[in-house]
């Protein structure tokens, strides 16, 4: 549904009126369905013409007949002068089908009738019209059902099934503007569309739609129009006739019925696109409503008349031709991807093509003609039209009405409009729009509220600063549009796009600008050009000097493997793996190893000749596979059983060896084991008792056993190795708390800040001080902990809201030989955090695509790529691999995807250790935070190299003792001691930390702790 109403200013010197915003709720029952157009579309217009019952009330225009609203004859020298009869309703149509026509290329025909002989329904117009202010549109309903039901009844044997569009022009004008003096009690009809859906809202869903011819055919849509928008105004200079035509009325209308969304801010009617496009006020009463311009790029696409050329992901100098001037071979509209949701539309707009000004074609009595303005002038221009007369039936170039010459560059993010669009709120948001005007002069004020030094209101809906060309005299116009520049190149969200669009020539039919993708180090790397469905894991590595990736589909049946490069789905495998596949490359033999329900699945290639085949395992198989760095020449294929066993086989070998079995421990033999890491001889395995309810899991390790205690199990395990070359198990329990286990025992065990749940997980060397640190992402922030369970400094990251179940990777790609934490957001924006430091890195976050699903990153030709598979966009169901150069440099990688490496083993190296304090206990790393103390508890942190007991006792500064705190620490990192202050009076306290080592060596420091309440 369609609700127009307008605010309009008055400029009593110049006696003519601006149309400037629309206000109320608009279009309240927006159709869910889109309507499928076709190439050769065409749309029967059948319209009526309805009087109402006489009435003097003052609230609305006229008596309730056509042609009452003027208290005089204007004779023939206005606009939609009288009589408002059949031929002048046609004239308004012939406008529509010669603007529809032009604007689509002729993929839409307009056909029209307009029945001969107007008719009254039973009641004055006020009773039809909705309360000022209401939602129930019940009473627009009622009179579109009465009036199409008396036209049946009056018209017997009409074919009403001819025609597929219903429109009713009613007596009087439409509640659609808002006048002078008006106090919001008018009771003249809105101008609205109801769809299917309006009418089942209005009368509930069985609802079929309006009966006519007997019942064999029902109405299900309508079109409510008035039979102008002119009226006569009292002013303090006496009365005077505000003209306004309905002609952008009638097109907006047509353009809600073939599925167009409103496209100014439908909550508070401000404009939103301007004098761009079709679906916006300012658009529709371009010219005082005689004519709007073309639609925007997107409405075209939208609706199958315009195909854009996709802009590839390389630096190129491009050249975009108007509309009109365009050949076959010339492009028009330019797509530039964003990401998987968001991409610009350029265009070329200008005014006049053909360089013969602008000709309007009207009727007047009976005579058509035409005029022709060469430019802008008193009488002709978009709030001024005292020039013209008659019914206006067609223009030679509807986008005169554009405010400018030039380059438009739109803003698109279909995960707005799929959001909102259903709601008719795409541009709702003017910090997130739909559909966006990338305003050149950089001030983005389509939509804003201005005055003018005599207290007027004027509304922001475009200017010739807007458009992009090289002479363009905006103060802030630089030539570039680019991340840093007013307007930037950032996504909705913030984020780098990576994208500069600069060089913008003269203004012509012909234009031409540069547009180059990545900045001084991110730059676009790769798309593939190939697709595949419903991706369910991502593997990369490097084969003889080419970028090799692996995925997979399971779903509805199919589990297909895919081993890809960038150019090319090599080899497609059936039933192969149900989880990511294990790879290894060893002697220059590339080894690639799967499980699928009891069988354990190759595929082998030395490059020439490879070697397929599967192995039987009668126990089943319910891990994925993992390959073991048995020792630095031996390597060894692992999995975990149905009936507890970890079992082990050697690699195959070309030409025709198959895998042997090896070794198999039994750990339960009613356990299944669920995840497992291995490290030569070392292993940790995660089993439940599948029979048991609840399922309580255990942690399995060579060096004993943990039960563990909840019923979810571990949802992340790694195994590592700490400083002095001791393995260490990390798992995570109830989805917020970690456990660090060493030689079959808990040592550390803490929760994550505020017990928020883990999204995702990962182990790094960030400090490269001989500590690993773990690192979570929940809802909100980015946590890295040190195996005592003490944040790491300069964390958390809170600048971001993590993505759920998206991997966290890691690599050193800021040259400085420290790991870059690298972590989506939830839209799809890529971060890397400087894992010494805390801070982000330079060109970061940039835009993968919120539709992102499975990642990795490698090192290739000595640089270091992020590779990710994207939609095309948020609704393909085929997925592209696209790659990043996140440095140009080789750095080391620490976590590269799912299950940390390619060879899915879980285990993490251990860390450096050029870092690390080697001073037991120094003074300067004791503190506390918060300080000062308001209420709860406060974290005593200290540093000790070696194991050490921790005896903390605090004082006033009376010198009185107020509490002793005990700790153990672990040597090599930080730790802490909680104090509950809870019960501590407000004043400054000193606290005596004194570490005591295994080997007997004691150090002591003493902090203040102020406590504030």
């Amino acid at each position: 549904m369609k609700y127009f109403l307008i605010s309009i200013l008055v400029l009593f010197e110049l006696g003519r009126l601006s149309a400037q915003s629309f206000v109320g709720k608009l279009n309240p029952y927006p159709a869910t369905v889109e309507r499928t157009m076709l190439a050769d579309d065409t749309l029967k217009i059948l319209a009526i013409m309805v009087n109402f019952q006489e009435d003097a009330d003052g609230t609305t225009f006229g008596n309730g007949k056509f042609g009452t609203i003027y208290s005089q004859n204007y004779g023939n020298d206005i606009l939609d002068p009288l009589p408002h009869d059949k031929k002048y309703f046609e004239s308004h149509l012939l406008f529509v089908k010669n603007y529809f026509s032009k604007v689509s290329k002729d993929n839409l025909e307009i056909e029209y009738t307009v029945l001969p002989d107007t008719f009254s329904v039973s009641d004055r117009m006020r009773n039809y019209s909705p309360d000022p202010g209401s939602d129930d549109f019940t009473p627009i309903a009622d009179f579109s059902v009465e009036a199409w039901t008396k036209a049946d009844e009056l018209n017997p044997g009409f074919p009403f099934i001819d025609y597929n569009v219903f429109l009713i022009f009613h007596a009087g004008v439409g509640r659609d503007i808002s006048l002078p003096g008006s106090i919001g009690n008018e009771r003249d009809l809105p101008s609205v569309y109801l769809s299917d859906k309006a009418f089942k809202e209005i009368f509930g869903e069985t609802y079929e739609g309006i009966p006519v011819s007997g019942g064999s055919f029902k109405i299900t849509n309508n079109m409510i129009i008035p039979e102008t928008e002119s009226r006569e105004l009292e002013t303090i200079s006496g009365k005077f006739l505000f003209e306004i035509t309905i002609n952008g009325l009638i097109c907006a209308s047509i353009g809600s019925h073939l599925g167009l969304p409103d496209l100014f801010d439908t909550e508070t009617g401000l404009s939103a696109i301007g004098r761009f496009g079709l679906m916006d006020g300012q658009s529709i009463f371009a010219y005082l409503g005689v004519y709007p311009p073309e639609p925007s790029p997107w409405e075209k696409i939208k609706l199958g008349w315009a195909e854009p050329v996709t802009m590839e992901i390389q630096n190129a100098d491009v050249s975009i031709v108007t509309n009109i001037a365009a050949t076959m071979s010339d492009t028009v509209i330019l797509k530039v991807p964003l990401n998987s949701s968001e991409y610009y539309l350029i265009e070329n707009r200008i005014r006049d093509a053909n360089k013969d000004g602008s000709t309007i074609s009207y009727v007047a009595g009976v005579v058509a003609r035409t005029k022709t303005f060469l430019n802008d002038t008193t009488g002709y221009r978009s709030f001024d039209v005292d020039s013209l007369s008659g019914v206006i039936f067609d223009v030679d170039e509807f986008d005169w009405a554009v405010p400018g010459n030039g380059i438009v560059i739109w803003h698109i993010d279909e995960n707005v409009i799929n959001e909102k669009i259903a709601e008719n709120k795409v541009n709702t948001d003017k910090n997130r729009r739909g559909v966006d005007v990338e305003e050149a002069d950089g001030v983005q004020d389509i939509g804003e509220i201005f005055y003018t030094i005599f207290g007027d209101q004027v509304i922001g809906e475009g200017t010739e600063e807007d458009f992009w060309h090289k002479n363009n005299p905006a103060t802030l116009f630089e030539n570039r549009f680019a991340k840093d520049t007013r307007p930037n190149t950032l996504t909705n969200s913030g984020a780098n796009s990576l994208i500069t669009v600069k060089n913008f020539s003269e203004i012509d039919n012909r234009m031409n600008f540069r547009v180059e993708f990545g900045d001084s180090v991110i730059k676009p790397f790769f798309v593939s050009n190939y697709t595949i469905p419903n991706p369910e894991y991502l593997s990369t590595f490097n084969y003889k000097q080419k970028m090799y990736f692996i995925s997979a589909e399971n779903s509805e049946g199919q589990n297909r493997t895919f081993i890809l490069t960038k150019d090319s789905i090599l080899t497609e495998l059936n039933n192969f793996a149900w989880d990511k596949p294990a790879v290894i490359i060893k002697d220059d033999v590339l080894h690639i190893y799967g499980e699928f329900l009891s069988n354990l699945n190759f595929w082998i290639t030395d490059g020439i000749s490879t070697f397929i085949g599967s192995v039987n395992i009668p126990d089943g198989i319910s891990t994925p596979i993992a390959i073991n760095h048995f020792s630095p020449e031996e390597h060894e294929i692992c999995f975990g059983t149905t009936n507890g066993k970890i079992v082990r086989y050697d690699l195959a070998q070309l030409p025709n060896t198959f895998p042997t079995k090896k070794e198999e421990t039994i750990l339960k033999s009613d356990y299944e084991i669920l995840k497992i890491a291995v490290h030569e001889q070392i292993y940790a395995a995660i089993g439940w008792k599948y029979q048991q309810h609840p399922k309580l899991p255990i942690l399995f390790t060579s060096e004993g056993n943990v039960e563990l205690d909840d019923s979810l199990g571990a949802q992340f395990l790694v195994l590592t190795k700490d400083s002095d070359g001791k393995y260490l198990v990390v798992i995570t329990e109830n989805r917020n708390k970690i456990k660090i286990i060493k030689t079959g025992k808990v040592i550390s065990e803490f929760l994550n800040l505020e017990n928020k749940n883990f999204f995702s997980f990962s182990i790094s060397d960030l400090k490269k001080d001989g500590s690993n640190y773990i690192i979570v992402g929940d809802e909100n922030s980015l946590n890295v902990f040190n195996q005592a369970g003490s944040l790491a400094e300069n964390f958390p990251f809170y600048e971001i809201e993590i993505a759920p179940y998206k991997y966290i990777l890691s690599g050193d790609i800021g040259g400085d030989s420290f790991q870059e934490i690298l972590v989506f957001d939830d839209k799809g924006n890529l971060f890397a955090i400087n894992g010494g430091n805390g801070e982000l890195i330079d060109g970061f976050p940039f835009s993968v695509g919120e539709y992102a699903y499975y990642n990795s990153i490698l090192v290739s030709d000595d640089k270091i790529i992020f590779v990710s598979l994207l939609p095309e966009h948020y609704l393909s169901s085929g997925y592209f691999v696209k790659g990043w150069i996140l440095s140009p440099i080789d750095g080391k990688i620490f976590w590269k995807e799912k299950f940390a490496n390619n060879q899915n083993n879980l285990f993490v190296p251990a860390a450096e250790n050029t870092n690390r304090i080697n001073e037991f206990f120094p003074s300067s790393r004791a503190y506390n935070y918060p300080n000062p103390v308001y209420e709860g508890t406060t974290n005593i942190r200290y540093y000790v190299d070696k194991d050490a007991h921790i005896n903390i006792k605090i004082f006033d500064l009376a010198g009185d003792f107020v509490v002793e705190l005990n700790d153990d620490a672990q040597g090599g990192m930080d730790n802490e001691t909680v104090w509950n202050v809870g019960d501590i009076q407000s004043g400054v306290y000193l606290a005596r930390i004194e570490a005591n080592s295994t080997s007997g060596k004691t150090e002591q420091a003493v902090i203040k702790i102020a406590v504030v309440k």
